[in-house]
């Protein structure tokens, strides 16, 4: 059951930020054992993904190409972003986990390394909606923002469990 919850968040995430391209295979996840190699060519569940954002937002063939190649340019560094600020988060609870006798130092290093990385993801999502801005009407882009928004924070919950799960003693 768990299995198939982390396919249908990773499904969703991946077809909210259609990520269905060549130029985006790279920045996904290592593949499973088993699986065909990213590059292998296309893959029909992305395919489909894709074309369901593309329906969701009404979007014309043209702009479904330029919203996979412009989520395919940010990705990559979203997701480089979001993997530093939840090591930084994970560093800043254990730095605190002292109390009073924590390294006061090293958490005020912690909290500004957090805002720096919440200050870079800001920026790459302002130039990210510029660039959407190009082809997508204000409509269709608070559209996309959600869906990529409900994915992230389905990801978010699915790596909560899958931690949750890891800590739990075994019976």
């Amino acid at each position: 059951m768990m299995r198939d919850a982390r396919r249908l968040v990773r499904r969703i995430a991946l077809a909210a930020a259609v990520v269905a391209t060549a130029a985006s295979a790279n920045a996904q996840p290592p593949r499973a054992p088993g699986r065909a190699p990213a590059g292998a060519g296309p893959r029909p569940a992305m395919e489909q993904l894709a074309r369901v954002v593309q329906r969701r937002l009404g979007l014309t063939s043209d702009q479904a190409t330029r919203l996979r190649e412009t989520t395919g340019r940010f990705a990559a560094q979203r997701q480089q972003l979001m993997a530093r600020e939840r090591e930084t988060r994970r560093a800043l609870r254990q730095a605190t986990a002292a109390g009073d006798s924590a390294d006061q130092r090293l958490i005020a290093q912690h909290l500004d390394t957090l805002l720096r990385l919440q200050q870079q993801r800001i920026q790459l999502l302002s130039d990210e909606q510029r660039d959407l801005a190009a082809f997508l009407t204000p409509y269709q882009r608070a559209q996309f923002l959600a869906m990529q928004e409900r994915a992230f924070r389905a990801a978010q919950q699915l790596r909560q469990q899958r931690a949750a799960q890891r800590d739990r003693p075994l019976p």
